[in-house]
């Protein structure tokens, strides 16, 4: 009963008292001495605390302090520690506060050793009178704790400056102030509040407030109130800390707490706690793994889990584990799940204690997904690997040490190599690049590899080949960065560019042939937007017009025509963008006011990225003079061809006429006469008689071909055309015991005219005569797209390439002694074959002897 009464007399002791009375002794020695007495007194277990102080070796030292198990706080005077103060708590195990937190001691005691070296240093200095007047006010003021004085009602009636600093109000207003003002209406703070007025009459209290400062922000505080008698008024001093962090981590460590729990329990991996290899506990992820319920797990050997043949394995790991330490390394092994199979599994260990026990914590991972993820990627890599190799671009990789651990086909190729392995290794600025590149390229890699910079997105850098060639290549860079952002290497792509290099370096001096062909060529040349302005003129054209190019791209097409032509402009404008192409004649006046008449070939172009029209005007000046003298010429010409057209007829009807009747003369002469010379002079008079007949029917057959303009074209079987023909032949072919062999037989179907028996005829007709007797003729028909291609083949003594040029011009003919012909039957196979739009022509026998005459007409 005593006992209670002395503890609740020591609870009710004044702090701030003691603080005062420090502050008016008169030496150093008195003011320790009263604060050994009382450091009790600012611990909620005072009638526990027992204190030891040592300053300048001496030494004070309550009655019951012990030698073990204290907490001490240096003093520190101006920096420099000048002595201590420790405390005991005696019989802890009794002690009322089940909430003993030293830590909170020591931050206490920190408290009164500040406020010892304040009173220490103020009664050196200060001097009777000034000392009288000290207060403790000014100790409360340097402290970090919240101090603030209450009355019975809860007005503030003291504080010191950090309780002011942590509301935002002064002293002044706070003194003003009741708690409620400053405190949150919270559930909490009425039960805090209502703590604060009964510790008036049962004496110390502790509670928890939060505290509204005057910028709205509030702060949590942990509160320990007094009771004392100022000026015999019942007040009750108030020691608060800010514990707003210390809830926050709280706060957190339950959540973290709660976060860990659920993760044993409920996540993915399996976790088994072995206790001499039994299992002790295991969460509920163990049972998608093994298929076993925690029942049966607990309690049973973790061996009969594995494989047999894993066993060693397993034991040896763990001991190494043990003696070594947990490590990163994991161990893979074969798990038996309920259904008798094996599930590969990956395990990682670590050595807890467990229920006051040496225990293995096992976390159990399935990695049955996984293998085959990883079998997969292989695959996927293989392929990819693949991919790059049939790429068309160069794709390499190198390490954060430029060395070369990757490149692909195309890449070997180009750097001239056989395989990748002569590659892989080497250093790529040293050994791939010119010598001039070398250091400064590298350089700049180092730059890239060291986060400084990052790489071009595209560049262009030559490259040496094996043989010493230099590529220029286009590259694209890629950092390639590990899980932390550090670069480890760079994967390059490139595109071999030196053709193209020389193909633009040719094209832009194509370019400027072109713009020199565009500045000189004799026609002018101008483009310019449809119904729009000159973009661009060449300098034929300033020369015709007169202007300037200056003058020229200001103005209008239209500018230059004649005013009652200038609609004609948007006309032949219009048909442009219709049709794309335009051709028409016009005139433009040049800047004298000379009149030049052209013709225009316009055309719609795209010309740097919109719709222009180009132009080539032809000066057609001259040719519309020329025109009119051909007008004249032409009714010159039809006079003429009136005449031979009378010439013609004058051969069919007139010339034939009177040379028929000498051939019927003739030849009835040589059935009468029996006289060998008459005989002989009748035979020469009717051989040349035939010549001129045969001359005058061919002349006649050549005139009509070259004036007929409409042809008619029918569909007939050319083979057998030629077969007819051949057979007129027949006694001539055997009179000179010749062979006439056709091609195999077959249907060969053209567009002609009948008069292309002319060809075939003629065609035969001197074969027949340029070949020896008992030779050989042979006609060839050969398919040639949409064409036939008929060739007449002789084994005679040829033709040379002379008279090959002009073989098939009139009256012309070979250097053939003995052989008669009037030199228009080759003339006539040309004209006829123009007229079938074929072709024509002859070449030596390829087989050595004679010759090959040909024509192609169109199939039907």
């Amino acid at each position: 009963m005593g006992e209670k009464n002395h503890k609740s007399q020591v609870r009710t002791v004044d702090t701030k008292h003691i603080v005062d009375h420090l502050f008016k002794q008169k030496s150093v020695e008195d003011m320790l001495q009263v604060l050994v007495n009382n450091v009790a007194y600012f611990f909620p277990e005072a009638e526990n605390i027992s204190t030891r102080i040592v300053l300048n070796d001496q030494v004070y030292i309550s009655s019951d302090f012990q030698e073990n198990h204290f907490i001490s706080s240096d003093i520190l005077i101006n920096g420099v520690k000048e002595g201590s103060i420790a405390i005991t708590v005696n019989d802890i195990d009794n002690c009322s506060n089940s909430d003993l937190n030293l830590s909170e001691y020591k931050k206490t005691l920190n408290t009164i050793s500040g406020i010892a070296a304040v009173a220490i240093e103020k009664v050196k200095e200060l001097n009777p009178s000034k000392r009288e007047t000290a207060t403790s006010c000014y100790c409360c003021n340097l402290l970090d704790d919240y101090i603030f004085v209450l009355d019975k009602s809860c007005n503030i009636i003291d504080s010191n400056s950090s309780f002011e600093k942590c509301t935002g109000y002064s002293s002044s207003q706070l003194s003003k102030m009741n708690m409620k003002d400053i405190f949150s209406q919270s559930e909490n703070n009425h039960s805090a509040m209502k703590k604060i007025l009964k510790a008036f009459d049962k004496g110390n209290c502790e509670f928890e407030i939060e505290n509204k400062c005057m910028d709205g922000e509030y702060v949590t505080l942990s509160v320990k109130c007094k009771p004392f008698k100022h000026k015999d008024n019942a007040c009750l001093f108030c020691v608060a800390k800010d514990i707003s962090k210390r809830k926050i981590a709280e706060c957190e460590l339950k959540k973290s707490e709660k976060k860990y729990s659920t993760l044993v329990k409920k996540g993915n991996d399996g976790i088994v706690i072995l206790v001499d290899g039994v299992i002790k506990f295991a969460n509920n992820s163990i049972i998608d793994i093994a298929g076993y319920g925690l029942t049966e797990l607990e309690g049973k050997d973790f061996l009969r889990l594995l494989n047999p043949i894993d066993h060693d394995r397993y034991l040896d790991w763990i001991k190494t584990s043990y003696r070594n330490g947990p490590g990163e390394d994991l161990f893979n092994v074969n798990f038996l799940k309920d259904n008798g199979y094996y599930i590969p599994v990956e395990i990682c260990a670590s050595f807890i204690d467990y229920e006051d026990k040496e225990a293995l914590l096992l976390i159990i991972r399935d990695i049955s997904e996984r293998i085959e993820s990883e079998k997969f990627l292989q695959m996927e890599r293989d392929r990819l690997l693949n991919y790059l190799d049939v790429a068309g671009s160069i794709i390499g990789i190198v390490d954060n040490n430029a060395k070369i651990i990757f490149v692909n086909k195309k890449g070997t190729q180009i750097l001239g190599y056989k395989n990748k392995e002569e590659i892989i290794g080497k250093d790529w600025f040293y050994d791939f690049l010119p010598e001039r590149l070398q250091n400064i390229t590298k350089d700049m890699f180092k730059k890239v590899m060291n986060n400084e910079v990052d790489p071009p997105p595209y560049f262009e850098n030559y490259i040496r080949t094996k043989q010493g060639e230099e590529r220029l290549i286009f590259w694209h860079d890629v950092p390639l960065e590990d899980e932390n952002g550090r670069r480890t290497g760079m994967i390059s792509s490139g595109e071999d560019i030196t053709e193209n290099r020389k193909m633009e370096a040719m094209l832009m001096e194509s370019e400027k042939n072109l713009k020199t062909i565009f500045d000189h060529v004799n026609d002018q040349i101008y483009i310019y937007r449809p119904y729009g302005n000159f973009i661009d003129v060449n300098q034929e054209l300033l020369n015709s017009t007169g202007y300037t190019k200056e003058e020229m791209l200001g103005m209008n097409p239209k500018d230059l025509l004649l005013p009652e032509e200038k609609y004609l402009k948007d006309i032949y404008t219009e048909r442009v963008l219709e049709e794309n192409n335009c051709i028409f004649e016009i005139a433009h006046i040049n800047k004298i006011g000379e009149l030049v008449q052209l013709e225009i070939n316009a055309r719609l172009i795209d010309y740097k990225g919109e719709k222009a029209i180009l132009s080539v005007a032809r000066n057609i000046t001259e040719r519309k003079k020329a025109e009119e003298s051909l007008k004249i010429y032409a009714c010159e010409l039809k006079k003429s061809n009136e005449h031979k057209e009378l010439f013609t007829d004058i051969i069919r009807h007139d010339l034939l006429t009177p040379a028929s009747v000498v051939k019927g003369y003739t030849e009835e002469l040589l059935h009468n006469i029996k006289d060998e010379q008459v005989i002989w002079l009748a035979e020469k008079i009717r051989d040349n008689n035939d010549r001129l007949i045969d001359l005058l029917e061919t002349a006649t057959k050549l005139a009509k071909l070259e004036k007929e303009e409409d042809i008619v074209f029918e569909r007939m079987d050319i083979q057998a055309v030629f077969k007819n023909v051949a057979s007129v032949f027949k006694d001539q072919l055997d009179m000179k015991e010749q062979e006439l062999l056709f091609s195999e037989e077959r249907h060969c179907l053209a567009l002609v005219n009948p008069v292309i028996e002319e060809v075939f005829s003629n065609l035969l007709s001197n074969a027949i005569k340029y070949s020896p007797p008992k030779s050989k003729i042979e006609i060839i028909f050969e398919e040639e797209q949409d064409r036939w291609r008929i060739c007449v083949i002789d084994y005679g003594i040829g033709i040379t390439n002379n008279d090959k040029k002009l073989l098939f011009n009139r009256f012309h003919r070979a250097d053939k002694a003995g052989i008669k012909g009037s030199g228009l039957g080759l003339a006539i196979v040309k004209r006829v074959i123009e007229l079938h739009d074929g072709e024509y022509g002859v070449k030596d026998n390829p087989s050595g002897k004679g010759s090959v005459f040909w024509v192609t007409v169109k199939k039907e």
